[in-house]
């Protein structure tokens, strides 16, 4: 995260910084006071600095931060985690316990800490120039709220002396192209911070020529962390939330400010990403893919989010965000669209509605490390890397450490989400990854295809990460079992397999230190380990079944490394899947005659097929 050096500071004498004099000399603007503008010394016990305090305490605009953003606790630690901090930092003083003292510094309330406000900003001033803090943008910003407040516990000296290395600060941020300097931080320092000295001070000409920057600053350069669409990339993934805050915190005071550059632009760039953070939440409003748990702060976060929204993103949030409010009746067709994939973030979403209660997986892709999570209703099943390990004749085939999952097919449709991937290994041998989330069906099909040029003997293994709180419950008799969290949340089929156990085969799927574990072994060019998750809660209870189907050309038997098919039944429900390994031909499968690479279909009542994905 965020570091502020000397480098971005300037070296300048700042005086006695712990004494009553004060060697910053503010450019008045012609709004202010004259009677604050007029004064020639602003030292305590001076005129000039009885006058500019008494004016910071009873003025009535701008109106107060905490009213704007109306919220219990500091606004500032919105969509942030305890471990996001230092363990400890300012002598005895962790950083969250600063912020929580300085946010009840403007709300007038009683300074309850350790060390008084004086010594606290003493040691936090003396140590500005040479900070290697994760936290410095996020403390600047709790600073400069807390200045107006701080103007009656501070001495003069030690007051205008933050205030100039806030200045400094919003004035010399790191460069948005700053390596060193990663996009939550550049966000705190190069845009929030502006906008918020801009807005809090608009009596001093340096602060408010900072208002058009601090707006600009907000979308500037974060391509490709952030794309055009809203996107965050699979890197930016773990700082969605506190993205979020710092964005919304942002526009609500640059809507406070005449010439603060925030259009309409900027407002649907804006409206873009929030719509991409909430395709990307859990039911309980915390981000996928990450290790944290719902605080209480988030729904005051997104509350203050969709201020001023449009009647679909507000419907949208009401339906996908816990504790929020907006217009019910919106038309489903009206509201965005709840899947979403963006290749070059190198992000998708498989969600079949807007609903909290129903399935979504989120998957990333960066370089070989792939990552996925799938939640249902309450419980994550599972989330983090989806491991693929492939040994070709004993061999371990391991991707280049330049190699990548690219995109090779996504579509989303009315029945259902599809994306495709595939990564190179040695030996000219690929991996298409293959997830299908059906909406109305209810059911996650995964899959692998290792494709090859030579017949070899192939050894696969898989692991899904399972959540801590979810266990596997195999079935006794047959290969199937049930995924449970606070109940049972999926039963999964892993299709290439025998059902039953009696029937020895070289595989299995079980429960590993680490997830859920499917093997597969075989001698070919070519292999396919699909699994098969029902979803729906109604469906749960068995009778459940699935077989292997024949698939022949040119009445010919074709073997597994060609093409492959399965039927599976789920009480009166019924699905066939088939994929062709090799070159696609005109083939039956189940009495239906396909030219298709990829099918996924559900048997109607009258035992007709209709495709839920078709891939020709």
């Amino acid at each position: 995260m965020a570091t502020i050096t000397s480098r971005t500071l300037p070296l300048r004498d700042w005086g006695n910084r712990n004494g009553n004099s004060a060697t910053f000399r503010p450019q008045w603007h012609r709004t202010a006071p004259k009677t604050v503008a007029r004064a020639d010394n602003w030292d305590d016990q001076s005129a000039g600095w009885a006058i500019w305090t008494a004016h910071l305490t009873q003025r009535r605009e701008p109106c107060p931060l905490t009213a704007l953003l109306p919220s219990k606790g500091p606004s500032l630690l919105w969509g942030m985690r305890a471990d996001s901090f230092p363990t400890a930092s300012h002598g005895s003083l962790a950083t969250q316990e600063m912020l929580t003292a300085l946010d009840r510094s403007t709300r007038n309330k009683a300074w309850k800490t350790a060390i008084g406000p004086a010594d606290l900003a003493h040691r936090w001033s003396s140590e500005a120039l040479h900070r290697r803090s994760s936290s410095f943008g996020l403390e600047c910003l709790a600073w400069c709220r807390a200045l107006p407040a701080l103007s009656g516990l501070l001495p003069a000296g030690a007051w205008w002396h933050l205030f100039e290395i806030l200045l400094s600060a919003a004035e010399n941020s790191a460069s948005p192209t700053d390596s060193n300097v990663e996009l939550l931080s550049r966000q705190w320092l190069a845009a929030e911070l502006p906008l918020t000295m801009a807005y809090l001070f608009p009596e001093i000409s340096q602060t408010r020529r900072l208002a058009r920057e601090g707006a600009r600053g907000v979308f500037a350069d974060i391509e490709p962390a952030i794309t055009a669409d809203g996107m965050p990339s699979a890197q930016t993934m773990a700082h969605v939330l506190p993205l979020l805050a710092t964005w919304a915190r942002a526009r609500a005071i640059a809507r406070c400010l005449k010439k603060s550059n925030w259009d309409d632009a900027a407002e649907t760039r804006y409206a873009a990403f929030a719509r991409q953070v909430v395709r990307l939440l859990r039911r309980d409003g915390t981000a996928m893919l990450s290790p944290a748990r719902s605080e209480p702060a988030d729904r005051e976060l997104f509350a203050a989010v969709f201020v001023g929204a449009d009647r679909a993103d507000r419907a949208m949030a009401r339906q996908a965000i816990p504790g929020q409010s907006g217009p019910s009746g919106v038309a489903v067709k009206a509201l965005p669209a709840p899947a979403a994939n963006n290749e070059s973030a190198g992000v998708t979403v498989l969600r079949p509605n807007w609903s909290r209660s129903r399935e979504r997986l989120a998957v990333t892709r960066h370089g070989n490390d792939l990552r996925t999570e799938l939640a249902c209703g309450r419980d994550v099943l599972w989330s983090g890397v989806w491991t693929c390990e492939i040994r070709r004749n004993g061999v371990p085939l391991v991707p280049e450490p330049d190699a990548e999952w690219d995109e090779v097919c996504w579509t989303s449709t009315e029945d259902a989400d599809y994306l495709e991937l595939e990564l190179a290994l040695p030996n000219n041998i690929r991996v298409q990854r293959q997830m299908v989330l059906a909406r109305e069906d209810r059911f996650l099909f995964l899959a692998d295809a290792i494709l090859g040029d030579e017949s070899a003997s192939l050894e696969y293994r898989s692991v899904l990460p399972l959540s801590s709180e979810i266990t596997f419950d195999a079935a006794t008799e047959s290969r199937e079992g049930y995924l449970v969290g606070r109940k049972a949340r999926a039963l999964v089929f892993p299709l290439a397999l025998p059902e039953w156990r009696a029937e020895p085969c070289p595989g299995g799927l079980e429960a590993v230190d680490g997830g859920l574990a499917l093997r597969r072994a075989t001698t070919g060019s070519r292999m396919y380990a699909p699994l098969f998750l029902d979803l729906d809660p109604q469906r749960l209870v068995r009778p459940a079944t699935w077989r292997q189907l024949t698939v022949a050309e040119t009445r010919r038997t074709l073997p597994a490394d060609l093409a492959v098919g399965y039927r599976v039944q789920v009480r009166n429900k019924q699905w066939l899947i088939y994929r062709s390994l090799g070159e696609r031909g005109n083939r039956t499968v189940l009495g239906q005659n396909l030219v298709s690479e990829f099918l996924v279909a559900r048997f109607n009542t009258t035992g007709v097929i209709e495709p839920l994905v078709e891939i020709e």
